[in-house]
């Protein structure tokens, strides 16, 4: 991995935290004054986007951690952790801002909003355009589920700003009711996507196994190797950023186990040298007789 993305993917959580907490006072400050519910509803879940940044700034802290005998497998489920806990918070903060707005519909009290929200929208829109876009490639390149959630959460906030934008210039054409409505549609993103991605980060804390593509390309690697007649199983997890692989290969019954452990080792260096986001490969072999032997680190 290259230097400079080590060195993006640290600066990137302080930015989008200070790019989100801006824009959520701005937002609120000008939805307050202008009289938008739906833009005060999208200022809120960029304050709730300050929440989640600052969890993942915590947990990729926590999951940097080199292992040691308490923690042999490290703290990697730690941006698992964090981001459920920021997804639960997610989803009570989108239910009050749907509650908040069927309320004011059901009160018969709709006034249209000033149209500088409409153009406070508009900022909101391609400030979190930005942000969303650095946190997933610094996401992708260090493979953070904590960072890529967070700019997910970036993503959502831009459509939901784009949700706002249409409803502050229906409510100013003759439709108020529009903007309590986007407000109602903020907050229904809001929970879909604390819902959606809360479970995501739920499984891979229960060690859900890795895509059926990535083990099929694991496999694959490994079959490149003459001497393995077949692989019998591929067991992975996800440990934060890094996975950890458990896997048995088939070798012809002739060969002596001293030979056996030699062409274990060669497949794990091939494996690690193949995919950078390997921490750790353990590798028993079997021969058709199904004689498994351990490979010793």
């Amino acid at each position: 991995m290259e230097d400079k993305c080590v060195r993006c993917g640290r600066i990137v959580p302080w930015a989008v935290l200070a790019g989100n907490l801006t824009l959520a006072i701005f937002q609120v400050y000008v939805g307050k004054v202008a009289g938008s519910k739906g833009l005060v509803a999208d200022g809120i879940h960029s304050a709730t986007d300050v929440v989640t940044t600052m969890m993942v700034i915590i947990t990729m802290r926590l999951s940097s951690h080199t292992d040691n005998k308490k923690y042999p497998w490290g703290l990697g489920k730690a941006e698992f952790l964090g981001a459920v806990f920021a997804y639960i918070l997610l989803f009570c903060i989108a239910m009050m801002i749907f509650i908040d707005a069927v309320a004011v519909i059901l009160s018969g009290v709709i006034h249209p909003p000033h149209m500088a929200a409409f153009f406070a929208a508009a900022v909101a829109i391609l400030a979190n355009f930005i942000l969303s876009s650095y946190g997933f490639c610094a996401g992708k390149k260090l493979n953070s589920p904590a960072m890529i959630a967070n700019a997910q959460e970036n993503r959502s906030d831009m459509l939901s700003s784009i949700a706002v934008l249409v409803g502050v210039f229906a409510a100013n054409v003759g439709f108020p009711i529009v903007d309590a409505l986007a407000a109602i549609f903020v907050g229904l993103m809001i929970a879909h996507s604390a819902v959606t991605l809360g479970l995501q980060s739920y499984k891979n804390l229960i060690d859900e196994s890795l895509p059926g593509e990535r083990e099929k390309l694991i496999e694959e690697e490994v079959l490149q190797y003459r001497e393995v007649r077949g692989v019998n199983y591929v067991h992975a997890r996800r440990v934060g950023q890094q996975a950890w692989i458990d896997m048995e290969i088939i070798i012809d019954p002739k060969r002596t186990v001293k030979e056996g452990h030699f062409i274990a080792r060669e497949v794990r260096q091939a494996l690690m040298r193949r995919f950078v986001q390997i921490k750790e490969v353990t590798i028993s072999f079997t021969c058709k007789e199904n004689l498994v032997v351990p490979v010793k680190k």
